[in-house]
């Protein structure tokens, strides 16, 4: 899916609600919006294609007259491929606006108590790409030879996904190397590629840091949004009758906790034209809407459960607010560092927290309150990451309510037996302090390994390293900061060293996902010059004014001409019959010298609208009626 009428005249109208208030279009062209958005939904049309969504009393040449003024308003968009063809769509964040300013049919809610949940929310595809990216921010993803990730490591992240392949494989996804990686692991990296939070350097996938440090300073409400408008956009097939039943699914007024059923909704949009001529879905479609729902609760955004009358039922568990999530910035809760080393974070901690408290801590148990563990080796962890003991004693005391004595001083313990020494690569060992030294110079262990060259430094003899390493570890001297120089090796960045942290640049133009299942409008160069008068009625300058001013005889080769102008331009043609002028959109010409143009009456309030054959002799004046605004 890509970034309707008060006519009461034919079957399944949306009700127009007033709008003049919201935006500077008038009647005609809002009709018009909503035509398009009833046929096309979020898929991308050409300029002859808008005519297929002339319906009613409005023709193919009202909805390209009103083209200018939509894309100005910002309600439609353009684009123009390479060769020059344009492409017009009606952006995402409008479609998503359009049950509130026209209105869906309304759907009943559901009694609870008659529910019976068939499908619980998994913890949230926001805390998937969380756990995710810790991982490759400490790890990397390296790649094989043939540009895949190796094997070893797809387990790994894999792991840290809740969102499994059953998930999300009847959405049908097509994306690079399926025979490695799962839909559910594809859809992982697809997303993080598309929000520039991942960046691929030479054999290798890193987070990246101002992308990253944009992301994490949102909140879990904003970060939602965000990825469920990447699904929408990009998920979605290029299908209108797909794209009705998700817009309608995500409308805002569904209330969020509140049981909906799905065959009441399918049923609205269908009454509402909304799904085509088809009386009721496809299997396939069927497939696919079942999988879309799959998908939102892997996604951890939806339940589904079941009624013993009215069949399927949905329900949100998330806001879905359409408003920028910019302006949403993380709240400020602290973590309860606990005296048993457990640390309990509740859902209100900053992910900029979250992100640090990863590199120290291990994981217990995620859920509404996660709980992690401080021991040693996290502190060791941390230190081989860049951080020192004192870096994560403060990190505690700025985002926790208080460090229980015990804790302290068990920190500060550690503090006192990791990072006191380094190995470089020339294999001098290095000593932080006089103390550490002088213990190391008097172990007798050490005395043919070593040679002291300073008061804190040690050049280490030739083989010797990894029984130096065992001694110095017994002795809880064991240097802990071995960090490679290699340019590839990842290192966990800190947030606050990061660049552009407010989100100024944060995604990579060249990453752009790997998975568009629908339309790929994001290939192609915006377009922001609406069309003339020219382009949309292709001989425009040439029409004479008689045509549209004046209602008269022609001869009939001449009223051929007006006729075939009207019938190219999906133009109404006004006729006076018995001395009653009537208005009607042409369909066909037949005929040369005793031509014959087939045409369709205007639906009204007292008749549907009806088919009839016309020739010249059957009419006493002619006129070619043009959209307001063009005369």
């Amino acid at each position: 899916m890509s970034r309707g009428p008060s006519m009461s005249a034919y079957e399944g109208e949306l009700p127009l609600k007033e709008m003049r208030n919201a935006n500077s279009l008038n009647e005609a062209e809002m009709q018009a919006l909503q035509l398009l958005f009833r046929r096309f939904a979020g898929q991308p049309f050409k300029l002859e294609q808008a005519n297929a969504a002339a319906a009613g009393d409005v023709s193919g040449a009202d909805i390209r007259a009103a083209l200018p003024a939509l894309l100005r308003s910002g309600d439609l968009a353009a684009v123009r491929k390479a060769w020059g063809e344009k492409l017009y769509y009606l952006p995402l964040d409008r479609l998503l606006g359009i049950g509130d300013a026209w209105g869906y049919a309304e759907l009943r809610e559901q009694d609870s108590t008659r529910v019976s949940l068939q499908r619980e929310a998994k913890p949230g595809l926001a805390m998937d790409l969380f756990r995710a990216l810790t991982w490759i921010a400490g790890n990397g993803l390296r790649m094989t030879a043939k540009g895949t990730i190796h094997q070893k490591e797809r387990g790994k992240l894999e792991a840290r996904i809740a969102l499994k392949a059953e998930d999300v494989a009847d959405l049908k996804l097509n994306y690079p190397h399926p025979d490695v990686y799962s839909p559910a692991l594809a859809v992982a990296l697809d997303l993080m590629l598309a929000l520039g939070l991942i960046v691929k350097e030479r054999a290798l996938w890193r987070v990246h840091p101002p992308g990253l440090a944009a992301w994490l300073s949102f909140d879990l409400q904003a970060m939602n949004v965000v990825l469920m408008h990447e699904m929408l956009q990009r998920y979605v097939p290029a299908d209108a009758a797909l794209q009705h039943v998700v817009l309608r699914m995500t409308a805002a007024d569904l209330r969020t906790g509140v049981w909906y059923s799905l065959e009441e909704l399918l049923g609205s949009l269908q009454d509402q034209g909304l799904l085509g001529p088809d009386s009721n879905p496809s299997t396939e479609r069927e497939v696919w809407i079942q999988g879309w729902l799959d998908t939102l609760c892997g996604c951890g955004w939806m339940e589904l459960g079941s009624h013993p009358e009215d069949g399927a039922m949905f329900r949100w568990l998330i806001e879905r607010s359409p408003s920028s999530p910019v302006t949403s910035q993380a709240s400020e809760g602290k973590l309860i560092v606990q005296p048993d080393f457990e640390l309990l974070v509740p859902p209100d901690v900053p992910f900029t927290v979250r992100f640090e408290l990863e590199a120290y801590a291990e994981l217990a148990s995620s859920g509404m309150m996660s709980i992690y563990r401080l021991t040693r080796a996290g502190l060791e962890q941390a230190c081989r990451m860049g951080r020192t003991p004192q870096d994560i004693l403060r990190h505690l005391e700025a985002c926790s309510a208080g460090i229980p004595e015990p804790v302290r001083e068990a920190l500060l313990q550690w503090g006192r037996e990791i990072g006191r020494t380094t190995l470089a690569d020339a294999k001098l060992l290095s000593c932080a302090d006089e103390e550490a030294a002088d213990r190391i110079g008097s172990l007798p262990l050490l005395a043919d390994k070593l040679e002291r060259i300073g008061p804190l430094h040690f050049l280490m003899n030739p083989g010797c390293e990894v029984e130096v390493l065992k001694i110095l570890d017994g002795e809880r001297l064991a240097p802990v900061d071995r960090a490679s120089q290699d340019p590839d090796e990842p290192m966990y960045p800190k947030l606050t060293e990061m660049a552009n942290p407010n989100g100024e640049n944060r995604q990579p133009q060249e990453n752009q996902g790997w998975i568009y299942k629908g339309a790929d409008l994001h290939f192609y160069e915006p377009d922001l010059d609406p069309p003339d008068n020219e382009e949309l009625f292709p001989g425009w300058t040439e029409l004479p004014a008689m045509w549209w001013r004046e209602l008269r005889k022609y001869h009939a080769s001449t009223a051929r001409e007006l006729v075939q102008r009207a019938l190219a331009w999906q133009a109404k043609l006004m006729v006076q019959i018995g001395g009653e002028a009537i208005l009607y959109v042409p369909l066909t010409v037949e005929g040369e010298a005793d031509w014959r143009v087939k045409v369709r009456t205007l639906p009204s309030s007292e008749e549907p609208a009806k088919e009839t054959v016309l020739s010249p002799g059957d009419w006493q004046a002619i006129r070619l009626i043009l959209p307001a605004g063009l005369r």
